[in-house]
């Protein structure tokens, strides 16, 4: 039995899918509760939520969840779920590459590492079918609108979550910060879509033939 065979044998079960979402699931819960319940203030996990990862971790919360509720046949459902699928990526692989300091707790692997791990997983196994590549575009929006609403509001809260969207640091300026995020990180996002949604078409191309 070859790697399609496999996967097409798991979801025709609807006991190990479930089991599998559900698995991955426990790793949203435990994000979403860190979020918003494990903060001095009320208000903090609000606040929090100005953080690409924390965004990211609460698409793919919502994405799992309705999966396991049953509400995934619906077309805007494949889309949140690539939107979700290349956020959380984005928020494993920068995160890595360029923030993690080396001393990370077992929250931080949970955001950072294994969401962007499992989700993935559930993403590749059980989400289909796949967005086609003239959609790719779908996935900039929510980096737009993020970009969009921090540089914004940032002359006001006096706060940017990451260096590079941050204006005020010397040599810096609101030019290049947009030239940054316009011209380098949204092209950048619209070629690893392509490539994932490529991925994507080939695995649900090779388990329609078993059908």
């Amino acid at each position: 039995m070859n790697m399609f065979q496999g996967i097409n044998q798991l979801r025709s079960s609807k006991i190990v899918r479930y089991v599998l979402a559900g698995t991955i699931f426990l790793f949203n819960i435990y994000a979403m509760i860190e979020l918003f319940f494990n903060n001095s203030e009320w208000f903090g996990g609000i606040r929090r939520l100005r953080m690409f990862t924390n965004l990211s971790n609460l698409i793919i919360f919502v994405v799992v969840l309705l999966y396991l509720l049953g509400k995934n046949h619906s077309k805007i459902y494949k889309y949140i779920s690539v939107i979700g699928l290349v956020n959380i990526l984005m928020t494993g692989i920068i995160y890595h590459a360029l923030l993690a300091s080396g001393n990370m707790d077992f929250n931080d692997h949970v955001v950072h590492t294994l969401n962007p791990i499992f989700y993935p997983i559930f993403y590749f196994l059980l989400v289909s079918p796949s967005i086609r590549f003239r959609d790719f575009w779908v996935t900039l929006i929510f980096p737009i609108l993020y970009f969009g609403i921090i540089l914004l509001i940032g002359p006001w809260t006096n706060w940017y979550p990451y260096g590079f969207m941050n204006p005020t640091l010397a040599g810096s300026s609101l030019g290049s910060v947009l030239v940054f995020c316009l011209g380098v990180l949204l092209p950048v996002i619209s070629v690893f879509t392509v490539i994932l949604i490529g991925l994507k078409v080939l695995l649900e191309t090779q388990i329609n033939k078993l059908k």
